[in-house]
């Protein structure tokens, strides 16, 4: 396997992953809160399977580099239907954007950067450029989101060590004695509060393709210390960093004069 295609099968986790969140939509009948007499489209399994069952197609094409593009603009297109029929089935619902917002808008950014490329030796770069200068735009709008609501507090000791408490107790041991533990050292609360902060901020240095590694790595420690600590599963995320940081890593391998 080449290290695009590695690059894009991640890439592709991250993109099932934001599908796979939206399966509540093959479970509920209608759009009970659709506008413009669109609440009386029917919604049930045998519409939902047939969508999956172009989302995979698609999926794979991408994957394999096979009519990419195509590829792109139907994963794209599925995953803002299944969003919006989401949000007229469960407008309340504030965690609707959360899985597909980062992996559909990578994958869009890529999609639109390489179809308006006006020279096609630099398609594929441009594409590359826009889907990792909007990973780095969404976790800086994460932290900043976190600072405008809350300011520098957010990264308390006491703010964090009771969004880890509060966790624990939804969780079986020993990962329950782990959070609670965690919870009661201020000290290590802190640094996990700060360090959330400056690794979510120092993203948007993902623009630079030289650096676009290490701080994948990071992203990697950062969410696997909140799903561990926190129970929050955002793997979606990281995949979409982790993905496009080792295309763009093959591409400039690949680039004539490089190494």
């Amino acid at each position: 396997m080449t290290h695009e295609r590695a690059g894009r099968l991640v890439v592709g986790l991250g993109l099932a992953m934001a599908w796979a969140s939206l399966g509540r939509v093959l479970r509920v009948e209608g759009l009970p809160y659709a506008p413009f007499g669109l609440d009386a489209l029917p919604m049930n399994a045998g519409i939902g399977g047939v969508a999956s069952v172009v989302f995979v197609a698609a999926w794979l094409a991408f994957v394999r580099d096979w009519r990419a593009d195509r590829a792109a603009g139907a994963l794209v297109t599925l995953l803002a239907l299944g969003a919006q029929a989401q949000r007229w089935q469960a407008p309340a619902d504030t965690g609707v954007n959360g899985a597909t917002m980062l992996p559909g808008a990578a994958l869009f950014a890529w999609w639109v950067a390489r179809r308006t490329a006006r020279d096609p030796l630099a398609r594929e770069e441009r594409g590359i450029e826009a889907a990792c200068g909007l990973v780095a735009a969404c976790y800086t709008v994460a932290v900043a989101s976190k600072l405008y609501m809350s300011g520098l507090g957010w990264a308390s000791p006491g703010n964090i060590g009771l969004q880890i408490a509060t966790q624990a107790y939804l969780a079986p041991e020993p990962i329950q004695s782990l959070r609670l533990a965690a919870a009661s050292s201020g000290l290590l609360c802190g640094a996990l509060g700060v360090g959330t902060i400056l690794i979510e901020g120092g993203a948007i240095l993902f623009i630079f393709p030289a650096i676009r590694a290490p701080i994948a790595a990071l992203l990697v420690a950062m969410h696997v210390g909140i799903a561990v600590l926190m129970g929050l599963h955002h793997y979606d995320w990281m995949f979409t960093a982790v993905g496009w940081a080792l295309v763009s890593a093959a591409s400039r391998r690949d680039r004539p004069g490089a190494g």
